[in-house]
């Protein structure tokens, strides 16, 4: 649709940080360890969209494992460090059992950013690194996926 935004989503675990056992690797100072090549690919991606967000499913907080603004930190500290690139992100704190709206594979996190933003989904790019990534996409009506090791070309 004409005038509205498009948008890249970036999922965080995996995508652009690195994680084991489904947790953020740190480094020394406590900092995530982003992927190789995030802050290059997306300098150069970024300027081809109107908006690019973080979109993650983050259900060690449900559990207790991590703090919901341990996590924010995380993604603020990552904006920082490339160049302010996300206007904004989303998180959904719960696990599978809770069957939210708003974990993927389900499109309720995009869907919510692209109200806030008047995001045109179709004409969007969702960057994933599994098939909840994918499917979530789709769900949302988000035109492209694209895979993280694709994407980012490791």
């Amino acid at each position: 649709m004409s005038g509205r935004t498009r948008a890249l989503f970036l999922d965080w675990g995996g995508t652009l940080a690195l994680t084991r056992d489904n947790r953020t690797v740190m480094d020394a100072e406590g900092r995530p360890v982003l992927m190789p090549r995030v802050g290059a690919r997306l300098a150069v991606e970024r300027p081809r969209f109107g908006a690019c967000f973080i979109v993650s499913n983050q259900a060690r907080i449900s559990r207790g494992e991590i703090s919901e603004a341990e996590v924010l930190r995380r993604f603020r500290w990552a904006n920082e460090q490339l160049g302010r690139p996300f206007g904004d992100w989303r998180l959904c704190p719960h696990g599978d059992e809770h069957h939210c709206a708003c974990r993927k594979p389900r499109p309720g996190m995009f869907l919510d950013l692209a109200r806030a933003w008047d995001v045109d989904l179709a004409g969007s790019t969702h960057v994933g690194d599994s098939s909840k990534d994918r499917d979530a996409a789709a769900a949302a009506g988000i035109g492209t996926f694209l895979w993280a090791r694709e994407f980012f070309r490791w």
